[in-house]
């Protein structure tokens, strides 16, 4: 695979260009640009989309791929410019890089943007396409798997601020729960505005997790950035199990992992290698897309060190729920 060394105009980090290692001669070249938030592959979001770039570069030896890591958020829109002035897709990998597409867009009609799942859709564009994911889906599974292991029928969830990605994890995990068992207790609350950095401040998800363990939650997931992930660390400090949310939480929380049962995760690599082979081959979609379990969008991570607390009876169960999200019997228009 061959590795070119590129620039952000920011003057941020240099960042590699991987391209395939096919030798066939090309008709044409179709070129794919990313630009990351701030974080750059440090963001699972954005490492996730670059993972799925390079997936597509794996199928297709006429793609070729950069990336810029802006280095301040000033400059989002300059690098989406950057990009747009010479490859025929750019992709924004984070909801943070929306107000800066939903500009570029129209001042570049012939190029094709790409946004990745963002707290509000932006106004309709023909050359700009939206990911979003059925969120409702994967906290239904989350919700079920709580149901299951629950030994003291009381589980919770700790969310960022309410509204768009939260609030359909909300509603899935306890419809989830529900639908298993609908005595099994199940709690709930969303970060608030006042209550620090939004989607950032695990203190108070770790504050908000204690709590529920104190009216005898025995599970607790955790969704919203590092808020969540504070609320998993709480589970395990109080010997409990956790469910995460967004990506494998294995990964991503190593203090978490004692307790982790699974994570209900999106799967952006999938996504945005859909995306990207569907623009090459000339089948491009504009506007918002929806990624569920039917397209392999969302669903379960691994159970990691707790396979032996998640039998077979119960995988058997969760692969039969799977089955009816992906047919409509579950959470159908939610």
């Amino acid at each position: 695979m061959l590795a070119l060394v590129l620039q952000s105009t920011s003057a941020g980090p240099s960042l590699e260009a991987p391209t395939s290692t096919a030798s066939a001669p090309c008709a044409a070249i179709f070129r794919v640009g990313l630009v990351t938030d701030v974080s750059g592959l440090d963001s699972p979001v954005d490492a996730d989309a670059w993972r799925g770039i390079q997936a597509a570069l794996r199928h297709d030896a006429c793609l070729r791929a950069e990336m810029l890591q802006p280095a301040q958020p000033a400059v989002y829109q300059q690098d989406l410019e950057t990009l747009a002035g010479r490859d025929d897709l750019v992709i924004a990998g984070s909801f943070l890089l929306s107000d800066a597409v939903a500009t570029v867009a129209p001042e570049r009609p012939a190029t094709r943007f790409l946004l990745v799942d963002p707290l509000v859709i932006p106004a309709g564009q023909s050359n700009l396409a939206i990911i979003t994911f059925r969120e409702d889906q994967a906290g239904f599974l989350a919700g079920a798997l709580a149901a299951m292991v629950t030994r003291t029928r009381v589980v919770a969830g700790v969310y960022g601020l309410e509204g768009g990605a939260m609030s359909r994890y909300r509603h899935g995990f306890e419809q989830g729960a529900a639908t298993v068992d609908a005595s099994i207790r199940v709690l709930g609350a969303y970060q608030g505005s006042s209550d620090g950095p939004p989607f950032g401040n695990a203190g108070w998800g770790q504050a908000q997790a204690r709590h529920f363990i104190g009216l005898d939650a025995d599970i607790v997931f955790g969704a919203g950035g590092t808020t969540g992930l504070g609320a998993l660390v709480a589970a395990a400090d109080a010997g409990r199990f956790c469910i995460g949310a967004g990506s494998d939480a294995f990964l991503t929380g190593v203090a978490a992992r004692p307790c982790l049962l699974s994570s209900a995760i999106t799967r952006v690599d999938r996504a945005v290698e859909t995306v990207v082979r569907e623009a090459w081959q000339g089948r491009w979609q504009a506007g918002p897309r929806a990624f569920g379990v039917i397209e392999g969008g969302v669903g379960l991570a691994p159970f990691h060190e707790h396979e032996s607390t998640v039998s077979a009876e119960i995988r058997a169960r969760l692969e039969t729920i799977t089955q009816q999200l992906a047919s409509g019997q579950l959470l159908d228009g939610n």
